[in-house]
């Protein structure tokens, strides 16, 4: 209770104060290193398993994109695919510190400069609105513990509201892919599809050439 109360708190300060440094910009050589890879990474996910949809426009949304340092990625498999595109990121805790205080916000600016039809909304998924030909969602929140130890308040632990609502906004030709972090969470995520009758194909552990993440990585894919 005490945990949960904080988190309220601490998440309230954020929401309504929105401090951050600005002009955020990456000069760790190490980290704009592992971006890189990471961002191949997704790159390469993407290229495998999602397909190429007949439109002329489409629209992308990633769900719980933090300071969305892989937007490269799914902007460089639109581009690729498509002339024109909307790319849009959103973030429930956008305004989260860190110890450099730089926010993720202004983070995610960083990340998302010079990409055009881009667009990174500090919000809730429940507000988003508009279909989506792509959803992408990287660990989302199955299990509550990992929800607190990231310090988000209990109220917006949701897993199966949030998951209908992805569901409901993406195109009755779209695709959705779920990349959940070690079997427990993937198992979770199962339920959950399984509880509210969304078709899915299970793509097992989540492999790449480009980057191994310490924790073995699942993945679900979706088509309407």
């Amino acid at each position: 209770m005490f945990e949960d109360l904080k988190n309220n708190i601490d998440f309230y300060i954020r929401e309504n104060t929105r401090f951050s440094r600005k002009n955020f910009v990456e000069r760790n050589e190490s980290v704009l290193y592992q971006t890189y890879l990471e961002n191949l990474y997704v790159l390469d996910i993407l290229s495998r398993y999602f397909s190429v949809i007949k439109k002329e426009f489409v629209c992308a949304l990633d769900i719980g994109s933090k300071n969305w340092y892989y937007a490269n990625a799914e902007y460089s498999f639109l581009k690729s695919n498509y002339k024109d595109f909307l790319l849009k990121g959103v973030e429930l805790d956008a305004y989260r510190l860190y110890s450099n205080f730089y926010s993720r916000y202004e983070a995610a600016k960083f990340y998302t400069k010079n990409l055009k039809n881009t667009e990174y909304v500090a919000g809730n998924l429940l507000n988003i609105k508009g279909c989506y030909d792509y959803i992408t969602w990287f660990l989302p929140f199955v299990l509550k513990s990992p929800l607190k130890c990231w310090g988000l308040p209990e109220k917006f632990f949701m897993p199966e509201t949030l998951l209908k609502y992805a569901y409901s906004i993406l195109s009755s030709d779209g695709q959705m892919l779920i990349i959940n972090q070690g079997e427990k969470e993937a198992i979770e995520q199962k339920l959950l599809l399984d509880n509210l009758q969304i078709p899915y194909t299970e793509l097992g552990i989540i492999k790449s050439e480009f980057f191994e993440y310490k924790n073995i990585r699942y993945g679900f894919l979706i088509r309407k």
